[in-house]
């Protein structure tokens, strides 16, 4: 005999459909942080970008990555729904990972525009769509859901901290070129496994509010075939909402402000903190060399270890009696932040100063030489010296857009006599000098690849290549561990402000205003990025890292000292609308979130 459909039992366990947003998110998020962990370097060292321009580009490229959230849950809310949405931005996303290797400016930036408006469109909608699937499929399951949401962001730190290391690796031992193709093939991989798993999500559909006093309109569908339903509403029910609103946001938008300042520090990760660790550190960790743009994965991975043990530690303390509030931990968060800034602050101090170097550079590797007596866009046929260095050929030429001088043949004479052969862009020699031969040759700093890598450099045809760069002597260098520190300590600030803000948003609001409340959320990195980042970022190269970093600090310390007031105003609110209104799930532990 048959079973009633609504008295069956609801499954406790995953539905199918949330293997395939892991691996799609884990496939996209891999995809995005591994383009960008290489960006910042490839801005200066391929497309002739100052520091300066490529701090401000890639503030700007994270503050349209979070711009393009509001406009893909418009588009998909509105029009598309949230499935075809996701599908047809992935397509010129996929494109773009495959146009950002080309090495023309306009090319780049064209393709970041497509990559920032297909990561921002997605980000929304994937999540959003995974928790209908589960409100749809496993109603009632709220832990298996908060579950979901826990491995969801564990795929995202797992694709981060994987393809953090991997890029820099692959552009080291290959070229930003082969680089490229790997987030390339992750993303059109991401791609098919979220269109294989259509059959598997939520049935989407489409509300609209029109205001009318009379019947609404009869339901239609979208292009894409979702129906769309029409509910009434009065004019007073759309200034109502309105209002609410307003009351939301003059109650956590002084909080959003100041949360503001801390994404505009820990952004900087993907500019600032790569070029102080390329030119101030000594990238060594356990005896093992690692490149300026791979230390940011240690972000990812101290997530996927701190979060479990921070759930762990307030759960405890929570069950001892012990209430942490939501606003306390905020408010310890930004403390972290300015100790992450002054440290990095200390490390720019205990470095030695910059000077202008020009750095040679074949497929077998790198010397670095003193700065040319003449200018590089002047030096033409003949030979150029770099310090004792002379380097001779007779088709240099130089590239007004990436500021760099090219030859393909030529010889490089040493300071002690030594030459050494240019032929078709590639160094070649019987022997190449030990590092005492190099020191008596003039070099300021072999880089040079193993001779196992040189063999792999092949023959083929290319252009070596002389640029400017900010150099300081290997003594005066500090270890990157200095960073790795601070990157442990602004993870924590990342645990206790991002995650715990977050959640404080949504209790503050209330339920119908959950999706306006996580725009507001994206919206604060965006403007972070556009408002503050665009234009500090600018004064990295002008000013001593030290003095630079030390003036994050303080502005850390000014925010905690704004933030103590804001803090208070917001929890009397959050008390004020307990005491006034009914208790509602999810509402009741406001302060101790």
């Amino acid at each position: 005999m048959g079973t009633d459909a609504a008295t069956d039992p609801v499954p406790t366990s995953h539905p199918v459909g949330f293997r395939f947003f892991f691996w799609g998110e884990f496939a996209e998020r891999c995809s995005y942080y591994g383009m960008r962990a290489i960006l910042a370097l490839y801005m200066t060292e391929k497309l002739g970008v100052d520091k300066a321009d490529a701090g401000t580009f890639m503030s700007l490229f994270i503050a349209a990555c979070y711009f393009f959230p509001l406009v893909g849950g418009y588009v998909a809310d509105n029009f598309l729904g949230k499935y075809w949405t996701i599908v047809l931005f992935s397509v010129p996303y996929v494109a773009a990972q495959f146009l950002v290797g080309i090495e023309d400016k306009y090319v780049v930036f064209g393709a970041l525009v497509l990559l920032a408006m297909g990561s921002g469109v997605i980000k929304p909608n994937i999540s959003t769509l995974m928790g209908m699937t589960y409100e749809q499929q496993r109603p009632g399951q709220e832990q298996l859901l908060t579950s979901a949401f826990s491995w969801f962001y564990m795929a995202i730190n797992f694709g981060a901290g994987i393809s953090q290391l991997a890029m820099p690796w692959l552009r080291t031992n290959y070229s930003y070129q082969v680089a490229f193709l790997f987030p390339a093939g992750l993303m059109a991989l991401a791609l098919m496994l979220f269109a294989a798993g259509k059959r598997y999500y939520a049935k989407e559909t489409i509300e609209r509010k029109v205001v009318t006093d009379g019947p609404p309109p009869e339901d239609t569908t979208t292009i894409t075939g979702i129906p769309v339903r029409y509910k009434a509403v009065t004019q007073a029910e759309k200034d109502a909402d309105r209002a609410l609103k307003i009351q939301v946001l003059s109650r956590i938008g002084l909080v959003f402000l100041l949360v503001m300042f801390f994404w505009a520090i820990f952004d900087q990760s993907a500019s600032t903190w790569i070029f102080f660790a390329d030119t101030y550190m000594e990238n060594i960790l356990f005896g093992v060399p690692v490149t300026a743009d791979q230390i940011q994965a240690f972000n990812a991975w101290f997530i996927v270890l701190l979060v479990p043990a921070s759930v762990f530690l307030f759960k405890s303390l929570d069950q001892a009696g012990l209430k942490v509030k939501a606003t306390q931990k905020m408010a310890v968060g930004f403390l972290f932040t300015g100790l992450a800034m002054a440290i990095m602050s200390l490390a720019g101090f205990m470095a030695g100063a910059k000077q202008d170097a020009v750095k040679i550079t074949t497929p077998e590797g790198a010397v670095v030489v003193p700065v040319a007596k003449t200018p590089l866009k002047d030096v033409k046929a003949g030979t150029a010296e770099f310090g004792p260095v002379k380097v001779t050929a007779a088709d240099w030429a130089y590239d007004e857009g990436k500021k760099r001088l090219t030859f393909a043949s030529g010889t490089v004479r040493l300071a002690d006599g030594k030459e050494l052969l240019v032929t078709g862009g590639h160094l070649v020699a019987e022997e190449f000098p030990d590092a005492a031969g190099w020191e008596r040759g003039g070099v300021l700093e072999p880089l040079l690849k193993s001779g196992e890598d040189r063999a792999k450099a092949g023959t083929e045809p290319t252009k070596a290549t002389a640029e400017v760069i900010d150099w300081v002597k290997p003594a005066e260098r500090v270890t990157v561990w200095w960073q790795v520190l601070a990157y442990l300590i602004i993870t924590v600030a990342e645990i206790l402000i991002s995650v715990t803000g977050l959640e404080l948003a949504f209790v503050a609001a209330p339920q119908s205003m959950k999706s306006f409340v996580t725009g507001c959320w994206l919206a604060v990195v965006f403007l972070a990025n556009l408002l503050i980042n665009a234009p500090i970022t600018r004064l990295y190269p002008v000013m001593a890292p030290g003095v630079y970093f030390a003036m994050l600090a303080g502005a850390m310390v000014v925010v905690v000292v704004v933030f103590i007031p804001v803090a208070m105003a917001f929890n009397r609110g959050m008390a004020a609308q307990a005491n006034t209104a009914p208790r509602r799930i999810g509402e009741a532990e406001t302060e101790a979130v």
